[in-house]
């Protein structure tokens, strides 16, 4: 997504990235398999599961074993998928020029800000994914923090640097709102709005629902907006800006249930915020483009439930979504699965158009 506006915020933390005078990398190419699955194998031609409407479905595979674990999603403006992998690495996926059906694929493993691998579960468990101007947003579990990567400007070269959010960083902020993510629920889904507001979602739920924050990228998060009540927890976002309401935007959330047979394993939703001021935290002087940004809230205004699927049609562990809205006006919905690199499950790729969006 392009976003225009860049704060100052960022500029020390693309530098470290991507330093001065650094020439991209291309990620290594790897071979990719793709064969098309159905919306439901008992009855090859429905196209419809509740206000979705379905393009296409792909099963991914490919011989390089490091291939899988895909969690993040995002579109780049190139046309090409990016994905955060479970395992620590970025993955390229190129669609076909009906921007539906892969077509190839590269790979490159992810490193800290002092070149260290970010390899396997301890250090490399990639989990949300926003992308904005070449830069990639990218949230972490067991050791829960968020890394910024240049990976416009050094691709797979670039490296990994801290989002500070705050002295207690992500585990803090979730505390404020008693939230226990333990090592494995924390968060799970990304997404970043016009002006650099970044939109993060707790897969550990919050009573009945999902504890999200929306604040400027600088700011501490907050984790006091609930979306998705009676749904799952959630573990994908990404949104879309509205076309109507100044500074607003339609967020897309991907729910995931841990019980394999219930009525609702997954749940896709719709929720549109509007943006606004918070006058009780207006400073007495405002000295930095950070202390106006960090009034900046945003609300959910209205929501619903897109589809919930269930094994009766073509699913596998979808924990990714991405969002495009198209030159038509249709909004599409490319959603991925993480096979957790084991025989019993699958990556799959599957896509929607959103009848009637907001």
């Amino acid at each position: 997504m392009e976003g225009g506006f860049k704060p100052d915020y960022l500029d020390p933390l693309l530098s470290g990235s991507c330093p001065q005078g650094a020439r991209p990398r291309e990620p290594d190419a790897i071979d990719i398999r793709v064969a098309q699955v159905p919306l439901q194998m008992l009855n090859p031609m429905r196209k419809t599961i509740g206000q979705l409407s379905f393009v296409g479905g792909f099963h991914l595979t490919s011989k390089d074993k490091r291939f899988g674990g895909l969690s993040g999603l995002d579109l780049l403006d190139d046309g090409r998928l990016l994905a955060v992998s479970d395992a620590g690495d970025f993955v390229w996926i190129a669609l076909d020029d009906d921007g539906t059906s892969p077509v190839s694929a590269s790979i490159a493993g992810m490193s800290d800000r002092d070149g260290q691998s970010l390899r396997g579960k301890a250090r490399g468990d990639a989990e949300g994914l926003a992308v904005m101007d070449g830069v990639a947003l990218v949230s972490f579990e067991g050791d829960h923090r968020v890394l910024a990567f240049e990976v416009g400007q050094c691709g797979a070269d670039a490296r990994g640097v801290p989002v500070a959010l705050d002295a207690g960083g992500l585990p803090a902020a979730m505390a404020r709102q008693s939230i226990n993510a333990g090592g494995n629920g924390g968060v799970e889904a990304l997404a970043v709005a016009p002006g650099w507001f970044m939109m993060a979602g707790v897969e550990s739920k919050a009573g009945d629902a999902s504890a999200v924050s929306v604040r400027a990228v600088e700011a501490a998060p907050e984790f006091d907006i609930r979306i998705g009540e009676g749904a799952p927890g959630v573990v994908g976002l990404d949104l879309i800006p509205n076309v109507v309401s100044e500074g607003g935007f339609t967020a897309y959330s991907l729910h995931r249930s841990t019980r394999a047979l219930a009525s609702e394993v997954i749940v896709l939703a719709e929720t549109e915020f509007e943006r606004g001021l918070d006058p009780s935290d207006r400073p007495a002087r405002i000295t930095r483009e950070m202390d106006e940004r960090s009034r900046v809230r945003f609300r959910p205004v209205a929501s619903r439930k897109l589809a919930a699927m269930n094994p009766l049609v073509t699913m596998d562990n979808f924990e990714g979504v991405a969002a495009r809205r198209m030159p038509d006006g249709r909004v599409r919905l490319y959603i991925v699965s993480d096979d957790n690199f084991s025989a019993s499950q699958r990556t799959l790729l599957m896509i929607f158009d959103v009848v009637n969006p907001g």
